[in-house]
């Protein structure tokens, strides 16, 4: 703050200081509404643009949803542990020469 607005504040009373308080309170608050009312019309005109709604572009991850694969690799010693192919090999498949020794008959 420069040193006529601090001159300026130590002159009030505590009521006074008060009263600058809520002052400055309420012209953030309607400053802040004014700025959000404008970003909120800047992002309907931006998702008008891709003929998405404000939710749509909220929600978007830009990736396509990948579905859980189909297993195609069985551990012989544990028939429910499988495998898609897809991420990290799972320990019992890991040490395998030859993981087509391993695959589901189609």
């Amino acid at each position: 703050m420069s040193d006529n607005i601090e001159d300026s504040i130590n002159s009030y009373s505590v009521e006074q200081l008060k009263q600058l308080i809520q002052t400055a309170e309420d012209a953030i608050e309607q400053k802040k509404a004014g700025e959000i009312e404008a970003l909120r019309d800047q992002m309907f005109k931006m998702a008008d643009q891709y003929d998405m709604t404000p939710e749509e572009v909220i929600n978007y991850s830009g990736r396509r949803k990948r579905s859980p694969g189909k297993p195609k690799y069985r551990n012989p010693d544990n028939p429910e542990q499988t495998w898609t192919g897809r991420g990290k090999r799972p320990g019992w498949l890991r040490q395998a020469d030859d993981i087509e020794v391993f695959r589901i008959p189609e």
